[in-house]
């Protein structure tokens, strides 16, 4: 029986707030959603694979905050997040003192651990720098460097990726033609040793997917998003999709 590769899944959800102004009066409307479904479904419907997921929400009181809690995962998952919830927690503005989570990914992935990045406005450095991963102990361990600048580029006119490495297990049984449309990504620069897979497009030398080796552990960086707006629904519906994501998965888990 093989063993299951198990995921932790972190980001991908928002609350939002709109004010509605009639006149005299105004309305306060309130919204929670997550957008992380299509990356999950497409971990969670392959039975070889177990994900827990904790949406951006909790991520400052309930993700791991021990080596040991981490190495409980295989592949440790984020997008859209940025790095002030994981370090600041309700005991930090209380003036107490608590683990670094972003040193704790480094040793996790030093000790064989695997990690991905997806792209978003709170990935990477981010809209404005919001992210602010530049500098940081997952930069280390990222197969990127971070802009010292807001990294997001804006694409209307969609794009799709230029495949330079067709051969690369992360592409198993992915068509050379991919269908669907990316609208948005982050600006990464590869670093020396990394292994580009796919550049943004035809016309386009930015990089798309780029991984390594770190450590005993692996990581990948992706420019785009696992769900909307960087990815479009076309894309996410795409019936090559969840195999895409589940090779990721498995190529840093190494059982691929």
């Amino acid at each position: 029986m093989n063993k299951k590769i198990k995921i932790l899944f972190a980001g991908e959800a928002i609350t939002t707030q709109t004010i509605i102004y009639k006149g005299w009066d105004s309305l306060h409307l309130a919204n929670y959603s997550e957008h992380g479904g299509y990356f999950l479904n497409a971990l969670k419907s392959d039975k070889n694979m177990e994900v827990d997921y904790v949406p951006t929400y909790r991520v400052a009181e309930e993700f791991p905050w021990t080596l040991k809690e981490l190495s409980k995962y295989d592949v440790i998952a984020i997008s859209d997040i940025g790095s002030k919830t994981f370090l600041i927690s309700k005991r930090t503005m209380t003036g107490v003192k608590t683990p670094n989570r972003l040193k704790l990914l480094k040793d996790y992935v030093n000790n064989g651990g695997s990690f991905i990045m997806w792209g978003g406005y709170l990935s990477f450095t981010g809209y404005h720098g919001y992210a602010h991963y530049k500098e940081t102990p997952v930069e280390e361990i990222l197969p990127v460097k971070c802009l010292d600048m807001d990294d997001t580029v804006e694409v209307p006119e969609g794009f799709l990726p230029k495949i330079l490495l067709k051969n690369h297990p992360i592409l198993n049984g992915m068509p050379d033609k991919w269908e669907g449309w990316f609208l948005s990504y982050n600006k990464l620069i590869p670093k020396e040793g990394s292994t580009i897979i796919t550049n943004i497009s035809e016309d386009n030398n930015d990089p798309f997917l780029v991984v390594w080796d770190y450590g005993k552990g692996r990581t990948v960086a992706s420019a785009v998003d696992c769900a909307h707006h960087g990815a479009s629904p076309a894309f996410l519906n795409w019936e090559y999709t969840k195999n895409y994501f589940r090779n990721i998965v498995k190529w840093c888990s190494k059982s691929l």
